[in-house]
């Protein structure tokens, strides 16, 4: 027997509902009134769901693919922390079911469900107990933050799925969620995504040198080479800022000097010194060791590794 929603626990769970127009935005109101929840706060344009959003992060956000133009950057802010204090809210897109870019673009940006128009009560009540007790699991992978997408190609083995902190579903089963009990959750949860692209980063870095040794170990050396060499930078900067959300700031810093020291390469690229193609060959070597060392005191680089001889 399918699990039941409650109305006694759901009326102390947040919605937020946006639909740019009117008609349709009351009477998605009344069919979720009718599941039994109570706070339910309707939005007509992105700019007040936005401030909304950094006030009080809900625990469940409905949003219309045509609310606004930017709505599906919003919702890829939203999974990249970038807005709000719970990066893993509920995210529900309705879609109208001729429009099928609408629903391709709702799942690259990290939808948790569509909802294919028109609404009833039967399809709000199916698709909140789906999300509410069958949440999928979190993916990290190619710069996409949000629940595993379906898909016909086997995951790759890397790509770890991630339990995410559910609050419709702790409401659900009665327990409170103050915005410290909100916050320490959202930590937890945070911390595993965090790790998770950290390691995706380094995937890109063991790719990207790669590229960059056998260019100059072959001489052949155009554009590209330069384009690698800004992307190993911009690479080493996001890694960076991971490492600083991850509390490890001398890993950071190490980062950060290398991404300084490929930025310099990547304006002479063609003329490099050989103390700067031996950077790029022990930077994989370095991060890695860094990255898999058991305490922030053994996570600096190896002494072999001088960063005055490149600057």
């Amino acid at each position: 027997m399918p699990p039941r929603l409650n109305q006694d626990t759901l009326r102390k769970a947040t919605v937020y509902l946006g639909e740019k127009n009117y008609y349709e935005r009351q009477q998605l109101r009344e069919l979720f009134l009718a599941q039994g929840l109570k706070q339910i706060v309707c939005h007509s344009g992105l700019e007040a769901l936005r401030e909304a959003m950094l006030e009080t992060p809900p625990d469940l956000l409905v949003v219309a693919s045509d609310f606004d133009p930017g709505v599906f950057e919003f919702i890829r802010e939203i999974r990249m922390q970038q807005i709000g204090d719970n990066p893993f809210m509920l995210i529900s897109m309705m879609v109208a079911p001729t429009h099928a870019e609408a629903l391709n673009r709702a799942i690259e940006a990290g939808v948790d469900d569509i909802i294919i128009k028109p609404i009833s009560a039967e399809r709000v009540q199916e698709r909140l107990r789906l999300v509410t007790f069958h949440r999928r699991p979190f993916i990290v992978v190619d710069g996409y933050v949000g629940p595993e997408r379906k898909t016909e190609e086997p995951r790759p083995r890397n790509v770890k799925r991630i339990p995410v902190i559910n609050t419709l579903l702790e409401k659900v089963n009665g327990r409170e969620m103050d915005k410290l009990a909100l916050k320490a959750a959202v930590e937890g949860s945070l911390q595993m995504v965090l790790q998770a692209q950290l390691d995706s980063q380094s995937f890109r870095l063991g790719e990207v040198c790669e590229r960059l040794v056998t260019a100059y170990d072959t001489g052949a050396i155009g554009e590209d080479v330069q384009n690698d060499l800004m992307t190993l930078a911009n690479v080493l900067k996001d890694a960076a800022t991971l490492e600083q959300r991850l509390r490890d700031q001398q890993l950071s810093s190490l980062c950060l000097s290398l991404a300084e020291n490929v930025d310099g390469i990547a304006q002479h690229y063609e003329y490099p010194t050989t103390s700067e193609i031996d950077l790029i060959r022990k930077i994989t070597a370095a991060f890695k060791m860094a990255m898999n060392a058991p305490a922030p005191e053994i996570a600096a680089p190896p002494d072999e590794i001088d960063l005055s001889q490149y600057q």
